[in-house]
């Protein structure tokens, strides 16, 4: 994944650095695990359900909701190509808008992705569920179908991949790049199973295939949701609202923006990235553009095929089990439709490397600034990863696991993760408009859309789309994730006035510290980087 010779990167105390061994293929890998995971499977069907009335325009929805995503992703690769550092949008805030600003974003965003891990890893339980329950015709599968329904199961599971990936993760980047690259392409190959299967049947196949044999995965869950034996007609009764108009596609696009959150995590790896300046603005580019053809496909591919009322149906009857493999694997061969619910698992499980990776080179950056301990900046001197980071996000991640086992469901403070990336997203887009004045000899390193007057629009577009974006997901979010999020605000607030407090006693001058990228060394790599 990398050549020695650039193996440059930020310092830590101890001297070491990370290793720059992450190319575009890696990077691009990193952003669509973490954006696509296996939430395209859940959120397609269950967002008939969440947006009473969306009925037949999910695709639509899914192309009104890139646009935020497009821009936004706009103005990270104009900051990235300039400040090609670990931690992201924390160093572009900082260095760009203001350091209050930039810890107190990503701090509330690190804690939610973090929840998010452990939520994720509880959550696949279900996709291996209905993966395993479509190989019963071929395999005596009962052993292990009992095992995975077991209370156990949902604790050992979840852990045990946690600390897979923490440790694939703590191996070096290069072992995270081919493993990310990998989980990239056979979640892609699932999906298309899924894109070539629901252009080539219809509603009136689908409706065939229910009354002649639905398999044992949907029987089991139409029972579950007690609609067994019921009909297409009869399933599809249950969705009472019709299809709307305009106002349902915007309230769907916003909420299905959701879907695009993620891609923001190449930023991270902005200090292990090899030509980061010219690498990192082209894997934000040509991610965004795979991920939302992607969606695209994959939405519509399901609706040729699958009448959305029996979608919206079945999501307001059975939520926890509505998904796409679920419903679509009745058109497949039981062997073919297992293979398809597989790979949504895994689809699910690869949110959790790169989710690893970007949390961990946060908590590294604020480490290396001073807001946490410098210790916690540690690399280790053999795998030249940033060790205590990744432990630090993995234990978190744990923390919520044990908390959706005792209450056997998933914490829902962990929806602050939209408002907080949302919310970190909106300073990206004002640190693009502030930047030439904020840090002007920094601002001339821009080497990704240099015209000042393209920048400004950019950032416009983004702003206009984010802001009321914001305050949407401030009024339509639940009361408990509205107060988690203001909560983890504020206690960001304390450290960081711990932290400037501490800092000021001791003489250091924090001023100077964030009008400067982290290390010199790095500072020696961006200006001999070929610009673009």
């Amino acid at each position: 994944m990398g050549e020695n010779s650039q193996k440059t990167a930020a310092a830590a105390p101890s001297g070491l650095t990370l290793a720059r061994e992450l190319g575009l293929l890696a990077l691009v890998a990193t952003a669509v695990c973490n954006v696509i995971g296996g939430g395209i499977n859940i959120l397609s069907v269950g967002i008939q359900d969440k947006i009473p009335g969306i009925g037949p325009y999910v695709p639509l929805a899914f192309v009104v909701g890139v646009f935020p995503a497009l821009f936004t992703a706009l103005c990270y690769s104009i900051l990235a190509s300039a400040m090609p550092r670990a931690g992201g949008g924390y160093i572009y805030v900082s260095r760009a808008l203001n350091p209050f600003l930039g810890f107190m974003a990503t701090f509330s965003k690190w804690f939610g992705l973090s929840a998010v891990i452990g939520v994720i890893a509880y959550m696949d339980i279900a996709l291996l569920e209905s993966g395993v329950g479509y190989l019963s015709p071929y395999v005596n599968v009962g052993p292990l179908f009992a095992f995975l329904s077991s209370g156990l199961a949902k604790l050992i599971i979840p852990l045990a991949m946690v600390w897979v990936f923490w440790l694939i993760n703590v191996l070096g980047v290069r072992t995270y790049g081919w493993t990310v690259v990998l989980l990239m392409f056979l979640m892609l190959l699932g999906g298309a199973v899924v894109i070539v299967t629901g252009f080539l049947k219809t509603p009136q196949d689908f409706a065939a295939a229910m009354a002649a044999d639905p398999g044992a995965a949907m029987t089991g869950a139409l029972a579950k949701a007690g609609m067994a034996g019921k009909s297409v007609a009869e399933v599809s009764a249950a969705a009472t609202a019709e299809p709307g108009g305009l106002m349902q596609i915007l309230k769907a696009a916003a909420f299905i923006f959701f879907a695009y959150i993620g891609f923001a995590s190449i930023s991270q790896a902005g200090g292990e990235a090899r030509n980061a300046r010219r690498v990192l603005p082209r894997a934000f580019v040509l991610a965004t553009t795979i991920i939302c053809a992607y969606y695209l496909l994959f939405s519509a591919a399901f609706y040729h095929a699958v009448p959305w009322q029996f979608a919206a149906g079945f999501a307001k009857a059975a939520p926890s089990d509505a998904s796409v493999p679920l419903i679509i694997g009745v058109l497949m061969p039981s062997w073919l439709a297992a293979f398809v619910a597989l790979m949504a698992a895994l689809a699910l499980a690869n949110d959790i490397p790169p989710m690893l990776m970007a949390t961990s080179r946060l908590f590294f950056a604020w480490a290396r600034d001073g807001i946490f301990p410098r210790g916690l900046a540690s690399i280790s001197h053999r795998f030249r990863t940033p060790h205590w980071a990744l432990t630090a996000s993995a234990l978190v991640a744990t923390t919520f696991i044990v908390l959706c086992y005792r209450w056997e469901s998933y914490f829902a403070g962990v929806d602050t993760v939209i408002i907080a990336l949302t919310f970190t997203y909106l300073l990206i887009s004002i640190s693009v408009l502030t930047f030439p004045r904020r840090n002007p000899e920094m601002s001339r390193r821009v080497a990704f859309i240099r015209s000042r007057a393209a920048q400004i629009v950019i950032s416009c577009v983004a702003i206009l789309f984010l802001g009321p974006l914001l305050c949407l997901e401030l009024r339509v979010q639940n009361r408990e994730s509205v107060l988690f999020w203001v909560g983890a605000m504020c206690v960001g607030a304390v450290l960081f006035a711990v932290m400037w407090a501490t800092a000021k006693s001791r003489g250091v001058n924090l001023r100077e510290v964030f009008r400067t990228l982290p290390e010199t060394a790095e500072e020696a790599d961006v200006a001999g980087a070929e610009v673009v």
